[in-house]
C-alpha cells in the first residue's frame, strides 16, 4: 500500500468516525426533539397519543370530531374547540382518557348554547 492511499485512507476513516460520533451526539448527550424541552422518545409518545384520541372522536357518533383540536405534552391531553352541551364535553374527555399513555385530560372546550 502506497504511503499516499495509507493518508487518504486515514483521512477518510478519521471523517467518517467523525460523522459517526457528531450523528450519536444528540442522543447521548440529552439532546431534546423540540422547543419545549421532550426528547424524541416523549415527542412520539405524544403524537402517538395525539393520533389515538383523533380516532377515537372521529370513530364516536356523538361527538363532532371535527370541532376539536388535540394537544398532547407528556401524556397530558388537552382538548380545545367547542361541543353543543356538557355531556358532549364530557364524553370527548372520557374518549381521550381511554387512550393508553393518557395520565390526564383537561378541557378548554366552550359549550355553545343551541340556537333557539
Amino acid at each position: 500500500m502506497t504511503t499516499r492511499y495509507r493518508h487518504a485512507l486515514l483521512i477518510g476513516l478519521a471523517a467518517a468516525l467523525m460523522l459517526f460520533a457528531s450523528g450519536c451526539a444528540p442522543l447521548t448527550t440529552g439532546a431534546y426533539a423540540d422547543d419545549e424541552r421532550r426528547t424524541l422518545g416523549e415527542l412520539t409518545d405524544d403524537l402517538n397519543i395525539t393520533s389515538g384520541v383523533r380516532a377515537r372522536l372521529v370513530r364516536d357518533d356523538e361527538v363532532r370530531a371535527r370541532d376539536i383540536e388535540v394537544e398532547t405534552r407528556r401524556g397530558g391531553v388537552t382538548l380545545y374547540g367547542h361541543v353543543s352541551s356538557a355531556a358532549l364535553e364530557q364524553r370527548a374527555m372520557d374518549l381521550a382518557a381511554g387512550v393508553p399513555g393518557v395520565v390526564a385530560v383537561t378541557s378548554r372546550l366552550v359549550v355553545l348554547e343551541p340556537e333557539d
